[in-house]
């Protein structure tokens, strides 16, 4: 009985295994690239002269300081960005930092100038890690595809854990009691 289901557990570990090989490389490989993002990022414009006033008492406007952020990321990059997709307050620093598709803009609260543009990959690598970039080309607003990718993925993993364990613990036990 051990032996047979030793060898049923060694068949579906191997089987599991190789069909599903290529997408627990690529979920290493972006994991890998998640925990080192801050490498996969790049600065587009700096501008180190500006001291970003810590009074958040004298801000402009959010929406005046989105549309000069917004207005700046388009002239620099070339794009065409009607405006930022969120917002983040550094009230400590002074300054707010807008997001955009892989783009953040950090801008002084009081002034409105730019203090720096980076171009970021994180979230390109995110969506490839958990599926979904499969929700993103197939323009699926639900998130079906990512749901179904981490079901099968997370489901499959365990799997590969409860039978890689019983393959190496059942082999252990039989040659201790020889």
């Amino acid at each position: 009985m051990a032996t047979s289901l030793l060898h049923n557990f060694r068949l579906l570990h191997r089987k599991i295994a190789s069909v599903l090989f290529i997408f627990f490389f690529i979920i290493s490989i972006t994991g890998l690239m998640l925990g080192w993002k801050s490498i996969f990022s790049s600065t587009i414009f700096e501008n180190k002269s500006i001291m970003a006033n810590k009074s958040s008492k004298k801000w402009l406007p959010l929406d005046s300081l989105d549309k000069l952020a917004t207005q700046f990321v388009n002239q620099k990059l070339n794009t065409n960005f009607l405006r930022s997709d969120k917002v983040e307050l550094k009230l400590s620093k002074g300054s707010i930092i807008f997001f955009y598709k892989n783009i953040t803009a950090q801008i002084d609260g009081t002034s409105g100038s730019v203090i720096l543009i980076e171009k970021k990959y994180g979230s390109l690598i995110q969506d490839i890690h958990d599926g979904a970039i499969m929700d993103e080309l197939t323009n699926n607003k639900s998130g079906i595809s990512k749901k179904i990718y981490s079901t099968v993925i997370g489901f499959t993993l365990l799997m590969l854990t409860i039978t890689g364990f019983y393959l190496w613990y059942k082999p252990n036990t039989i040659k201790r009691k020889k």
